[in-house]
This record gives C-alpha cells, structure tokens and sequence, in this order.
C-alpha cells in the first residue's frame, strides 16, 4: 500500500465536518487488518481523509475495485478473521462520496 494520490477531484474537495484531510500512516493499520477475502485484501489504498469523531477513514484505491472506500478500522492491530471486518463501503467517484456520505455525516444522518 502506498501514499501516491493521483485524483485531481479529491484536492478540490471542500471537507465538511466531521471530515479532515489526513496525514500518511493509517495505510499501516488497514494492511494490519485486512484479511483473506475482504474486499480490499491485496488492492492498494491510499488514505486520503478521516472522520474525526469515529474511526472511518476514506482511502483512495488507485487499482479499484472502486475509486474510494470508506473503512472502519477496528485498531486491533491484528488481521481480523472475519472477511467483513473491517467494515468497508466502496464509491465509484468523488461525488458519490459527497452525497452518499460525506453529507450525511456532515448533517448528522444515519446511512
């Protein structure tokens, strides 16, 4: 897994709270916890943001499946057994992640 962000769309989003840019290092943790089966096992992941109430962080998935994921890291710092831990929901496109996310998080609404 490796910090290179090449998403034009992702510096220009205006990050609602409770979102935040974030620094490198939780890549870390999600190679930690990502076992055999979940989605993201093998995929590269960058992380770009997270949520700064809980523990969600938005990763950028340069090879797919989707363009973001948005991960619930467990911080366990072991490989979770179940394949979905750590809960993990795909977006195909900066927008989607907005909408579908992003905004409800920022409105206090559950998705």
């Amino acid at each position: 897994m490796t910090r290179e962000i090449d998403l034009p769309e992702l510096r220009e989003v205006e990050w609602l709270d409770p979102w935040r840019p974030t620094a490198p290092g939780l890549e870390a943790e999600l190679a930690r916890e990502v076992g055999p089966g979940h989605v993201l096992a093998g995929r590269r992941a960058v992380a770009v943001a997270r949520r700064v109430d809980n523990d969600d962080v938005l990763f950028h998935l340069p090879d797919g499946p989707a363009l973001l994921a948005v991960v619930h890291l467990t911080w366990t710092g072991r490989r979770e057994q179940k394949p979905q831990w750590p809960s993990t929901e795909l977006y195909h496109s900066v927008a989607e992640f907005a909408e579908r996310c992003m905004g409800p998080d920022h409105r206090g609404e559950e998705r």
